[in-house]
């Protein structure tokens, strides 16, 4: 993780994703003791039936204070609180390893990272602990950061509101409390799952007992729009709040981009609004035109963050970075044979949640087969996952694409004119990346057989060097452009 002093100027103000537990995940259980010495253990929270909000701030993070001092907090707490219908409860968590208590009392004292922003005791009715072991119990990132955890310990980031929009996220959670005997829940997915068009994919969803008796069974279905793809009855037992990871169905996904698949009980229980939950699928058609693969790698100003893995057809790992830290600011390349026609998925981590670039160095990975580059990336937040499909035929088909496109004028101060053939009619994807592997623009379209020209208004990008990229009849072709400002 990167220093405090990062922390500080950095990721107090960020609003993208960092390594944080991802949203819908089970919460830990944790116990923590207050400033006045009451002790406090989450789960007899969640047992109670309380919807349990978590402020994780640092006492000398600005926004945390801005966001302590606004009162609705302090409001949320007192009117559903315990003072007022005790239907929630909140607790600040002091996450700085390096603090001092008594920055919590407006004064640094001996040993103190940073300045206190002020007096975070007074005024405040709910409980603080200062216990940063908490914090890292639940991947905190930066500050402040501000969870709502539901009975059931399911955990989403909520972020700074109002009052009134604290008490709209708590009655949210009314439908994960065990109230009913018979209760069984579909829980919203965590994560994306990636997979190449015309590759099968397990539809796995998590299926948890939110009633008070032991589940034994449900049936489950998946569907995608109005189209059933598959149904599965499920036996066992789960004790409350218990879970399990259930396989409804397989199915080999076409198209290309972001799927949504809705998942939901259809035996009978007693609660219906929890029976439905969404999960997304990526979906590639990225071919890579041959089995030689080589990957490039340049590190960042942290590379000991970054490691990736390539999965095979069956997401076995086959491929991994090497034991040890990289160096930062450097480039690695690996050289791979696969199997051909085969999908593959190539991942890469950061483990402190910014990517490779661009606000701590500019790295960049790459995936080429003969030099050209077939898949490339920088930016990301915890992780990015590339579906690619090997066809070592399709390099020779790749020339008919390559040969024919062409981009004008070159350079270019604004209006870019792209044509290229296509030998089949369909679809046809057009990107463009800056020097850093980010797509700065993109666009899908419907295509016909023979020349294609179709234009682009690069005028509202910086000027600098670019690259076109057109992917259509499962080819993939790149020129560079300069614009010039």
């Amino acid at each position: 993780m990167k220093n405090t002093l990062l922390l500080a100027t950095a990721l107090t103000l960020s609003t993208g994703a960092m390594a944080q537990m991802p949203d819908y995940s089970i919460c830990p259980d944790f116990t923590g003791v207050d400033l006045d010495g009451n002790t406090w253990n989450l789960y007899d929270l969640l047992d109670a039936g309380k919807t349990v909000v978590l402020d994780v701030s640092a006492a000398w993070c600005s926004p945390c204070w801005t966001y302590h001092t606004s009162g609705n907090l302090e409001n949320f707490y007192n009117t559903y609180g315990p003072p007022g219908t005790d239907d929630v409860m909140v607790l600040f968590i002091e996450g700085e390893d390096g603090n001092t208590e008594a920055q919590l009392y407006g004064t640094d004292g001996a040993g103190a990272v940073m300045a206190s922003q002020g007096n975070w005791v007074a005024g405040t009715s709910y409980p603080i602990i200062d216990d940063a072991s908490i914090a890292d119990l639940l991947d905190i990132g930066y500050f402040p950061t501000i969870y709502r955890v539901c009975p059931n310990r399911m955990i989403t980031e909520i972020g700074q509101m109002s009052t009134a929009n604290l008490w709209a996220q708590a009655q949210a959670c009314n439908m994960y409390e065990a109230v009913t005997t018979n209760d069984g829940t579909v829980l919203p997915n965590i994560g994306q799952p990636s997979v190449c068009s015309g590759a099968p994919l397990d539809l796995e969803v998590r299926l948890q007992n939110t009633g008070t008796t032991p589940l034994t069974s449900a049936t489950i279905e998946a569907k995608r729009g109005t189209t059933l793809l598959g149904t599965t009855s499920w036996t066992g037992s789960l004790d409350t709040y218990e879970l399990e990871t259930v396989n409804v169905t397989s199915y080999t996904p076409t198209g290309t981009g972001t799927q949504t698949i809705t998942y939901r009980i259809t035996s009978t229980d007693d609660v219906a609004p929890n029976n439905q939950a969404n999960g997304l699928i990526s979906v590639g058609n990225t071919v890579m035109p041959g089995v030689d693969v080589q990957l490039e790698l340049i590190t960042d100003d942290y590379a000991s963050e970054t490691t990736w893995k390539l999965f095979d057809g069956n997401d076995v790992v086959v491929q991994q970075d090497p034991a040890g830290a990289y160096a930062n600011n450097t480039t690695y390349t690996y050289n791979w044979v696969l199997n051909d026609l085969e999908c593959y998925k190539f991942a890469i981590y950061d483990a402190f949640g910014d990517g490779i670039c661009c606000a701590y160095g500019n790295g960049s990975y790459k995936l080429k087969v003969n030099g050209n580059v077939i898949i490339q990336g920088a930016d990301f937040d915890d992780y990015e996952i590339k579906p690619y499909r090997t066809d070592v035929l399709s390099s020779v088909m790749e020339n008919s694409l390559e040969n024919g496109l062409s981009v004008a004028p070159n350079p270019t101060s604004g209006l870019l004119n792209v044509t290229f053939d296509l030998k089949t009619s369909g679809t046809a994807q057009l990107d463009v990346f800056n020097m850093l592997g980010e797509k700065v623009l993109t666009s899908t379209r419907a295509m016909a057989t023979g020349t294609q020209r179709e234009s682009f208004d690069l005028s509202g990008l910086g000027g600098g060097i670019y690259f076109v990229t057109i992917q259509a009849d499962g080819m993939r072709a790149t020129r560079k452009v300069t614009l010039s400002k």
